[in-house]
């Protein structure tokens, strides 16, 4: 059987390391689904790394591989052994199944919630890079996280209400991106 890869997202060297990077310290220590996914696309992607990206993933797995942890040692391991064997790829994008892609983007969304939102901000003013499906999702974690604007509405799936108000006008920004509203 063929495996089937397709370019979820193409953007830029630098976005495409940090949203690796990102992904991998939200997974690291999970012991669940994510850890798999994650892995995979690093693992796939390993190529499209510059040197210094390679080594500063590899650096954020290692202690994750040599833990011994038989739920997530292994795939942890699979994905160092890519970074450490990458033969160089200048293909753009960010390659994996769909599925391992999506869980990606959420992982590295996640860890960077209440970070810096500019990787996000940039992801949406590209209408094809990220699904309405995804949006919602991502919408409803920051609605929760408190970050939706006062007023905004509210995102389109089931959620809590806001756990408090974070008040950080680039991510409410970015909320409002996901709502398809203007602040």
């Amino acid at each position: 059987m063929t495996e089937k890869k397709r370019t979820l997202l193409d953007i830029d060297p630098a976005d495409r390391a940090r949203l690796l990077a990102s992904a991998t310290a939200y997974a690291a220590g999970r012991r669940t689904y994510v850890v798999g996914a994650v892995s995979d696309v690093v693992a796939a992607n390993a190529g499209r790394l510059d040197a210094a990206a390679r080594e500063a993933l590899a650096d954020a797995i290692r202690p994750a591989a040599d833990a011994g942890d038989s739920i997530d040692a292994p795939a942890w391991t699979r994905a160092l052994a890519a970074l450490e064997t990458a033969a160089p790829d200048d293909l753009d994008g960010l390659d994996g199944n769909a599925v391992d892609l999506r869980i990606l983007l959420f992982c590295a969304f996640r860890h960077d919630m209440g970070g810096d939102a500019g990787l996000w901000t940039r992801l949406l003013e590209d209408p094809t890079a990220l699904d309405g499906q995804w949006c919602a999702i991502a919408a409803r974690d920051l609605y929760e996280a408190g970050y939706a604007p006062q007023g905004a509405p509210e995102p389109p799936i089931q959620h809590l209400e806001p756990l408090g108000d974070a008040g950080d006008p680039a991510w409410a920004d970015v909320y409002m991106a996901l709502v398809g509203g203007a602040e």
